[in-house]
């Protein structure tokens, strides 16, 4: 009976076990073709991604591309069920802008913290104390035209308290640089594509040394640290000038040149000394002591004292005094801040053209806006339009 059972159940069997086998060959195929468009997604999805990050391309920055770059940031926003962001105004690029920097008649301060052209800068980063000196150009020198450069590609929110009341002087321009293309058309274009420059182990300081130098090659005009805060007008001085800083020093954060003529001349000769005697493991080699070098030859001596207010010597360029750039020197920049300094600090400039802070070794802000401090008097009246956008801090 058992016999005749099982062979009975065998077909049955039989069926059982091939439909189980084709179940499970079932379940394995959706499985593959789900694994692998979940691999697939995640593929492009990096594919996507990484295009995303890497669209600016930096050889032709047009606004067109930049702004594709920033376009993406509102889907994945949406994807996360964000808050859409505004979309930010791209700065123009300083070599593409039709709005051009008139030659001679400008006055530059660049930023340059960040110099890569994969990199972007966003102008949120630009404290009160950096716009500060912005504006006192922009005030004091309505004649002038005050541009802004930033080296990488860089954008602004549409609503900037702080950006907003630079940009209510029409004579204040933001504009953006690759180093590259900038050095194009000036000695020192073939050296800077070798890379030399990026051996520095200040490299921050060294690029802003040589930007300077290219700056008013090409343009001429004044180019002022962004931690230099003018206290009178430029406008009647006659191009070519710097500061001594010390008695044997002659400092870069004061530089002006004239766009053709021996001004041009001398920003030739700045440049070829930079390429010459380039050093990436000294700090003050290539930008205040290249000054020296060059100065020494056209001055016809290495005695810092003797080109001080002395055009005749130096074939029409001028080495202001101290006081009139540098007379609180970074080993006393305390006194800026320090209520207790105030008249002090006051009465020793109150001749000075210029005052240098000194913000890279500064660590005093922010300041209260009614503090009593020699910096906060200057700025009521030096850049009243920033200090009433920064609230009750001064940062």
């Amino acid at each position: 009976m058992f016999v005749r059972l099982k062979s009975g159940l065998l077909p049955y069997l039989g069926y059982k076990r091939r439909l189980f086998l084709a179940v499970l060959v079932a379940v394995a195929f959706i499985f593959s073709i789900l694994s692998s468009t979940s691999s697939w997604r995640k593929v492009l999805t990096e594919i996507r991604d990484t295009h995303a990050s890497t669209k600016h391309n930096y050889e032709k920055p047009t606004e067109k591309t930049e702004r594709e770059q920033f376009d993406s940031e509102p889907e994945h926003a949406e994807l996360l069920d964000l808050p859409e962001e505004p979309v930010p105004i791209i700065i123009e690029d300083i070599l593409l802008s039709s709005s051009k920097p008139p030659p001679g008649r400008t006055i530059f301060f660049i930023e340059n913290s960040c110099h890569r052209s994969y990199t972007h800068y966003k102008m949120s980063r630009i404290k009160a104390h950096q716009a500060c000196p912005i504006e006192s150009a922009a005030l004091h020198n309505p004649n002038f035209q005050v541009f802004v450069l930033f080296a990488c590609p860089t954008h602004r929110n549409k609503s900037m308290p702080i950006i907003d009341a630079l940009l209510s002087y029409k004579n204040v321009h933001f504009r953006s640089l690759n180093l590259d293309l900038y050095a194009q058309d000036t000695p020192i274009a073939d050296w800077v594509k070798k890379g030399d420059l990026y051996t520095s182990r200040y490299l921050i300081f060294h690029l802003s040394d040589l930007l300077r130098l290219i700056t008013l090659y090409r343009y001429g005009g004044v180019y002022l640290d962004m931690d230099v805060l003018q206290l009178r007008s430029l406008e009647d001085e006659p191009l070519n000038f710097a500061g001594a800083e010390r008695a044997d020093s002659i400092g870069n954060s004061v530089i002006s040149l004239e766009p053709n003529g021996f001004g041009h001349q001398l920003g030739e000769l700045f440049l070829q000394d930079f390429q010459k005697n380039y050093d990436s493991d000294a700090w003050a080699h290539n930008g205040p002591m290249g000054l020296v070098r060059v100065l020494s030859e056209i001055c016809g001596t290495k005695n810092v004292t003797l080109m001080v207010n002395n055009r005749k010597r130096c074939h029409g360029f001028r080495v202001f005094d101290i006081n009139a750039f540098y007379e609180v020197k970074f080993d006393e920049c305390i006194m800026f801040f320090n209520p207790e300094n105030s008249t002090e600090t006051l009465a020793r400039t109150k001749n000075s053209r210029m005052v240098h802070i000194w913000n890279h070794i500064v660590r005093k802000w922010p300041l209260k806006i009614d503090s009593k401090s020699a910096y906060m008097h200057w700025a009521a009246q030096h850049c009243p339009r920033v200090v009433a956008a920064t609230g009750e801090l001064f940062y």
